[in-house]
């Protein structure tokens, strides 16, 4: 899944960054990192792009730079991905200025949206482009603590092999979540919670831990609140979801659910179309 990044830039500091963080994944099994630009003015001379370019060089990855003249950046994203062989798009969640901290633009939705490869959104502080080297080095490693949400669809089923390559490339601690919800069950219900206690512990079951701590988590409310809610708990370091689920995370288009933890989550996020 890590093998091969694409990482689309817009010349943003955010995407900048997000360049930096990728070169620093080769410990994720990360082998080739390939840094895209669909701007209508980019050429591959242009200072900043130039400078990314050595600076993956000297990190000793094996690297590409692409550059295209495009109006609609999502569908040449995704284009350039398959083309490529990307195993994976990262990209920043969004580029557009200091007054949109935290907030996830058109482009980066419709990639998420349409892709067929896992998308790792990173969203990044105000101060993080103010210090970049700082903040990276104050940041906790990606895989350190990975919540994984799980609707127990069929389709979650499906993001078994990711969850187990996340595992593979390093992840300490990894909690398996899942929210009874208020609006179906009532909190008494306590056939749901062993049914649902059951089906997580299959799930767990089914997953090599290695050296990898896994504990299984459920809350009774409403979905996007108590996600972001166990996101604080635990202080996640990445949040999975999956991004095709016939569950409370359902749809092509992401449904509101998980669409609303993209957009309220102030943590990276590794989107998995199943």
């Amino acid at each position: 899944m890590f093998k091969k990044l694409l990482v689309p830039v817009d010349l943003s500091p955010q995407s900048m960054m997000m360049v930096d963080i990728a070169t620093r994944m080769e410990g994720y099994g990360v082998k080739e990192v390939m840094i895209y630009s669909a701007l209508d003015h980019v050429s591959k001379r242009d200072p900043l792009l130039k400078a990314l370019d050595e600076s993956i060089g000297e990190a000793g990855l094996s690297h590409e730079l692409v550059t295209e003249v495009r109006k609609e950046p999502a569908p040449a994203i995704l284009k350039a991905a398959e083309s490529h062989g990307a195993t994976m798009i990262a990209m920043a969640a969004s580029g557009k200025g200091r007054v949109k901290e935290f907030i996830v633009g058109s482009t980066s939705l419709e990639v998420i949206r349409r892709s067929k490869l896992p998308v790792l959104l990173n969203k990044f502080p105000l101060e993080a482009s103010d210090d970049p080297r700082g903040y990276r080095e104050k940041s906790p490693p990606l895989l350190d603590r990975v919540l994984v949400t799980i609707d127990l669809s069929k389709a979650s089923k499906a993001m078994l092999p990711q969850v187990q390559q996340l595992i593979d490339a390093g992840a300490r601690k990894m909690t398996l979540f899942h929210v009874v919800q208020s609006a179906k069950y009532n909190m008494t219900d306590d056939k749901r919670f062993q049914e649902v206690k059951q089906k997580m512990e299959t799930f767990q079951s089914k997953l090599d831990a290695k050296d990898c701590e896994i504990d299984v988590h459920l809350h009774f409310g409403t979905t996007t609140y108590n996600i972001l809610e166990a996101t604080r708990e635990i202080d996640a370091t990445l949040i999975v979801l999956g991004t095709t689920g016939k569950g409370y995370l359902r749809g092509a288009t992401l449904g509101s659910t998980s669409e609303e933890v993209i957009k309220g989550s102030t943590r990276p996020l590794l989107l998995i179309p199943t």
